[in-house]
């Protein structure tokens, strides 16, 4: 047997698909599955089945991939211990992350450029229903708490939000006294699918009396509507921190916050790529 051959059977079988075990590698799909047919040619078995999900393990492959999987972790961490420095970090991580998160991601990648200059990261941004469910994702980031199988939560961040408005906007209407009082406010909310997504103060009492102005399920929207001084609109405060151009109109004391989850793919967590974008995140989101 190959080493890199039992090296691509390993990344295939934790992502689920040659496409993610190529990537996770960095080569090609064409690579990877030759790399696949040679260990299952000199073993003699069929380790994987395609189906229309990805690729499954056979039996005799996930004896592999238990038997396999623990030689690797052994080799890595004592090549670590014998050079006596860390292994070096390199390779992609597919990040899923509410579209906020994202913003602030990309604001701060410079510094984890820094830190691990062959350290990519692949972000997925969109609705927190759809943050578990993009093939391959390494760490999710979501405000719901079904994780689905296969991930670990490591972390939960409680993510301030408040209601906002542009300058003109307050002056004309005023801002509002109470959580439960918007009587001739117009609001920026959220798009139907999300409405179920808010702290809980908002989701008991939030909003009555307003007129919708503007939905969407994009906080980048919702808060440019704001800023053109369409309405009052729920923002997390990270997000809205260094934005010109909007007021506080009613604090997070009275709006609350948002529980945000760290969830890991349980057969990455020691993988060093994921350690360290997983400790970026938490950085981060710790800093606010």
């Amino acid at each position: 047997m190959d080493w890199d051959d039992l090296k691509v059977f390993l990344a295939v079988a934790s992502a689920g698909s040659l496409a993610g075990g190529a990537r996770r590698l960095g080569v090609s799909q064409a690579t990877a599955w030759r790399r696949v047919r040679a260990l299952e040619d000199a073993l003699r078995v069929t380790l994987f089945e395609r189906r229309p999900g990805g690729y499954t393990l056979t039996m005799v492959g996930t004896n592999l991939l238990a038997a396999v999987d623990g030689v690797q972790r052994t080799i890595e961490s004592a090549r670590g211990r014998l050079a006596d420095e860390p292994v070096e970090v390199e390779g992609e991580v597919r990040v899923a992350a509410p579209e906020f998160v994202g913003l602030m991601v990309a604001e701060r990648l410079p510094a984890l450029a820094r830190a691990h200059p062959r350290l990519v990261i692949e972000l997925l941004t969109g609705s927190p229903a759809a943050g578990l469910l993009a093939r391959d994702v390494d760490i999710a980031l979501r405000v719901e708490h079904k994780a689905g199988t296969g991930f670990v939560l490591e972390r939960v961040f409680a993510v301030p939000f408040a209601l906002y408005a542009s300058p003109a906007y307050l002056k004309r209407h005023g801002a509002p006294r109470a959580i439960d009082d918007l009587k001739g406010h117009a609001l920026v909310a959220f798009d139907h699918s999300m409405a179920h997504v808010a702290p809980k103060p908002w989701l008991r009492s939030g909003g009555r009396g307003a007129t919708i102005a503007f939905r969407s399920n994009s906080p980048h929207a919702r808060l440019l509507a704001a800023r053109a001084g369409l309405g009052l609109a729920m923002l997390p405060e990270p997000l809205v921190r260094d934005a010109p151009g909007l007021r506080l109109a009613l604090p997070s004391e009275q709006v609350g916050r948002l529980d945000l989850m760290l969830f890991v793919a349980s057969d990455l967590r020691r993988e060093p790529r994921v350690t360290a974008a997983r400790d970026f995140l938490v950085d981060l989101l710790q800093a606010g």
